[in-house]
């Protein structure tokens, strides 16, 4: 069986989020947009039997108390995944100063200790349960799981203790094979519909609404 992982989801806060939809959704609608995704995307990682620990790290800690509440609650019109949240998130507090995602990121695996990481991004409305499963059982010891373009990271499963630095930002699926190549790591590249699709603009938006409505979202 596959060493299961400890899967860290950053998460920002419920008032800046989604700022690239400020076009067609105003800030209640972006906040509950944000909600629902996170909400779905642990959703899917408290579903996987190869994830023993879910791991949030955020700049709000009340929001993230918020999403991680809901999670396991029922939906109108659509049963929960997961009727009993089995393994409650533990929320990590980023540091102070807003030091961005990369450095959030290594904030989390410093507390998180020995054993394999799975970062995941919080806005994937179509992430399931088996694609979750299907990034944590490649052989490689880099797994990037990347964006619709094939150019982002929308998950990445390193070794905790490996000498890996995040590179997330654009560019980041080169930049992530990169870091691997220089540390002598193999690396696995997967693009799946349910880890490739994030929801960034109205464009995104548009394309995912009808798939994603069919997940209640």
């Amino acid at each position: 069986m596959t060493e299961p992982v400890t899967a860290v989801v950053p998460l920002r806060d419920g008032s800046s989020g989604k700022s690239r939809l400020a076009a067609g959704l105003d800030a209640g609608a972006r906040r509950r947009l944000v909600v629902a995704l996170a909400r779905h995307v642990l959703e899917a990682l408290a579903a996987s039997r190869s994830v023993a620990r879910v791991v949030v790290v955020t700049a709000d800690m009340p929001f993230a108390r918020e999403v991680a509440a809901r999670v396991g609650s029922p939906r109108p019109g659509r049963p929960s995944a997961v009727p009993t949240w089995p393994r409650p998130a533990d929320l990590i507090a980023e540091p102070p100063g807003g030091p961005g995602l990369n450095a959030a990121l290594e904030h989390a695996r410093s507390h998180v200790g020995d054993g394999r990481l799975l970062m995941v991004h919080a806005d994937l409305p179509l992430l399931t349960t088996d694609d979750v499963d299907a990034v944590a059982a490649e052989p490689a010891d880099i797994v990037v799981a990347t964006d619709r373009h094939g150019t982002g990271t929308n998950l990445l499963r390193v070794p905790a203790g490996a000498p890996f630095a995040f590179r997330f930002g654009p560019g980041s699926r080169t930049a992530h094979e990169t870091e691997a190549a220089a540390h002598g790591l193999t690396c696995a590249v997967v693009q799946r519909p349910g880890t490739a699709a994030d929801l960034d603009t109205l464009d995104d938006l548009a394309e995912l609404a009808p798939a994603s409505a069919t997940r209640g979202l």
